[in-house]
């Protein structure tokens, strides 16, 4: 995916937990943050601590999405997706990308993999890995800037 790409649509028929999330309700009003993560990726975990400080320090300035990639079928099982979303506190909408479908879209090969985009949906950041969460608050915190 290329910066300034248009934030792809989410299928409205997919399994989501924590409430469905489309893009009217996305775009227009705050950045959106686009999380990939799987069940048996042990960074993911460590990587969402920091959206989780993130989200306590700013509230509801940004849109935070995650996206469920499986890398197995073990990581099928919604069992431990439910017990791995219940362990780290993840409160945000949470698609289960089961087909692979957001993830052809965002053309996502890695967990933890994050995307940024600003209040018009436009792609400005891409990150991939738990290193340099520093640097991905930082284009967060431009892009908040640009709300005011």
């Amino acid at each position: 995916m290329k910066l300034r790409t248009k934030i792809p649509s989410f299928p409205t028929d997919a399994k989501w937990i924590n409430g469905h999330i489309n893009n009217e309700k996305l775009i227009g009003e705050k950045p959106v943050l686009v999380y990939f993560w799987s069940v048996s990726c042990s960074l993911c975990g460590g990587a969402y601590n920091y959206i989780r400080q993130w989200k306590a320090k700013y509230g509801e300035t940004f849109h935070l999405v995650g996206i469920h990639m499986p890398r197995s079928k073990e990581d099928l099982q919604e069992k431990r997706i439910h017990e791995a979303i219940q362990k780290g506190r993840m409160e945000d909408s949470i698609y289960l990308d089961h087909e692979l479908i957001v993830t052809k879209q965002f053309q996502n090969r890695i967990v933890p993999s994050f995307y940024l985009f600003d209040k018009k949906g436009l792609l400005r950041h891409i990150q991939s890995g738990e290193t340099g969460m520093m640097m991905l608050e930082k284009r967060l915190l431009l892009l908040m800037k640009e709300n005011k």
